[in-house]
């Protein structure tokens, strides 16, 4: 299988917090020629901050630029019920790629936390599920036992980790059934992912530089196999990945203003965060305009 990229899109806002669409299209064809497929409405796209009918407008645009086949809608949500309406709304769009966050804001135990994907995955058949981790956000890490039946269950395609589950990708991948994917969210991380089993990134920084992603991506797969270290050419495009991510990540603000430079629109966020300083928006402009 090739190396795998994933754009984790974010969601371009107006200063009043409306969704400028047309922009929102225009970043859809520019990576599309890129990168492998989207994840829409994650943590990357606020997805916390918008209504479930925007979330299906963000799906169903992604659908008509990249195909429903290089689609995965992000349907996480608080309740199994949230989730199981916005998959259905989503799979009547021809999506059959979706991803769920694990249960967050309210604690919830191994236990609690299988039975909710064991009612999705059933209330939602014919989809390929992808376990989403993210402990930072969600409040929970999901223990290797846990994570084993999750992935038992029919209908699980594979997994995508982010924040401190990252760290355990080798652990979670000896969980995995036969010919089930798992996708690190740490966009730096391509080489080891695959080093280890893995598929690909999940990656938002891959929005504001979906060619230097792209060729990285097939510099890794003409590389030597396992165990053999990777290409010259590799490891360049390696540093200056991890030199990206570095100045845009993980900041939704920061990597809105990377992908302003080739994408109009205003790119703010509906969710307060961090601004940033004329410094650093200067070094985002440069490397984005370097790197396209």
């Amino acid at each position: 299988m090739t190396a795998q990229i994933i754009s984790a899109l974010p969601v371009p806002f107006t200063t009043e917090g409306s969704i400028e669409w047309d922009s929102y299209d225009a970043l859809l064809q520019r990576i599309s020629p890129h990168v492998h497929g989207a994840l829409v409405a994650g943590t990357t796209g606020e997805f916390p901050a918008l209504d479930d009918d925007e979330r299906l407008e963000a799906f169903r645009r992604a659908c008509l630029v990249l195909g429903t086949e290089r689609v995965i809608a992000h349907i996480g949500h608080p309740s199994p019920r949230q989730v199981v309406r916005l998959g259905k709304a989503a799979a009547a769009l021809g999506i059959t790629r979706m991803a769920t966050l694990s249960p967050y804001y309210l604690p919830a135990d191994d236990a609690a936390v299988v039975e909710f994907f064991r009612g999705v995955t059933a209330s939602l058949p014919g989809i390929d599920h992808y376990v989403y981790l993210f402990p930072e956000r969600t409040g929970i890490t999901v223990s290797t036992g846990a994570f084993r039946e999750i992935m038992a269950l029919p209908g699980v395609r594979g997994t995508k980790l982010s924040g401190a589950a990252t760290l355990d990708l080798v652990a979670y991948s000896a969980e995995l059934q036969p010919g089930q994917e798992v996708y690190s969210g740490d966009d730096s991380t391509l080489p080891q992912v695959l080093e280890n089993g893995g598929t690909g990134v999940v990656s938002g920084v891959s929005a504001a530089f979906p060619e230097t992603f792209a060729r990285l991506a097939a510099a890794l797969d003409t590389s030597p196999q396992k165990g053999e270290g990777i290409s010259d050419e590799a490891q360049s495009l390696q540093k200056t990945v991890v030199e990206l991510v570095r100045l845009a990540g993980p900041s939704i603000i920061r990597l809105k203003e990377a992908v302003s430079v080739n994408v109009d629109g205003q790119w703010a966020s509906r969710m307060p965060m961090p601004a940033i300083d004329d410094s650093l928006r200067s070094e985002l402009h440069q490397a984005a305009a370097l790197n396209s």
